[in-house]
C-alpha cells in the first residue's frame, strides 16, 4: 500500500556544531496508525560542498557568451549567490584582466532549495584585450561551499556568418528521458550543440 521510495531533505544550518546528531522523526499525517520512524544517527563534518562553474568559456566578438551552467554538488540550506565580476590584478598596477568584457548586469544565480540550477553570462565588445572574469559567492551558506574555478578564462571568437535561412533542430534524447522528464537538445547553426 503506497509507494516502495520515498525521499526527503534533510539539511542544517552552516553553524550547526560538528558531530553526531540524533534525529527524531514523527508522523504527521493526522492518523495515529503509523508508529514512529527509528531514531536516525546523522554526522555533521566539516567538509565543503562544490558550487560546479565553467573554468573557460568562448564568447563572439561584439555579443554575448555561451549560457554558463551553474550548479552545485549539494543543496544550500538556506542559499548560496553565485555572480561575476570584472578580474582586477594584485599588481601595483592594479592591472584590468577584463578589458572588453563585461558581465551581464545584475545577473545572480541563486542556488536553493527548489533551485538547483542558474545560468550567467557576459558580453563581449568588437575588440577585446582581456582575458578572464572572477566568480564571486556570497549567501547565507557561502562559508560551507567552494567554487570549483575562481576564474573564468575567456576566448573572444569572431562571429560567423548570420545564415538567410537557419534551420533550428530540436528532438528528444531517448538515452536521457523517461516517461517523467523529457530532455531535449537543438543545434543552432554555426554553433553547435546548445543549451535547451
Amino acid at each position: 500500500m503506497g509507494a516502495a521510495n520515498a525521499c526527503a531533505d534533510m539539511g542544517t544550518a552552516s553553524t550547526t556544531q560538528m558531530s553526531t546528531h540524533c534525529v527524531r522523526w514523527t508522523v504527521a499525517n493526522g492518523t495515529a496508525s503509523y508508529t514512529n520512524l527509528p531514531v536516525l544517527m546523522a554526522v555533521v563534518n566539516g567538509a565543503k560542498a562544490t558550487v560546479n562553474v565553467p573554468s573557460a568559456v568562448t564568447c563572439s566578438k561584439g555579443g554575448a557568451s555561451v549560457p554558463m551552467i551553474i550548479t552545485a554538488s549539494a543543496v544550500p540550506f538556506a542559499d548560496v549567490k553565485i555572480s561575476l565580476q570584472t578580474s582586477i590584478a594584485d599588481d601595483d598596477k592594479k592591472t584590468d584582466n577584463s578589458i572588453g568584457i563585461t558581465p551581464n548586469t545584475g545577473e545572480v544565480v541563486t542556488l536553493k532549495v527548489g533551485v538547483n540550477q542558474g545560468v550567467l553570462g557576459f558580453t563581449c565588445a568588437a575588440a577585446v584585450t582581456g582575458k578572464e572574469l572572477k566568480y564571486k559567492i556570497d549567501g547565507t551558506d557561502k562559508a560551507v561551499f567552494s567554487l570549483s574555478s575562481l576564474l573564468v578564462a575567456v576566448t573572444a571568437a569572431d562571429a560567423g556568418t548570420k545564415p538567410a535561412t537557419p534551420a533550428m533542430t530540436l528532438a528528444m534524447k531517448a538515452d536521457a528521458s523517461s516517461a517523467a522528464t523529457t530532455v531535449v537538445e537543438g543545434e543552432c547553426p554555426g554553433m553547435g550543440a546548445s543549451w535547451i
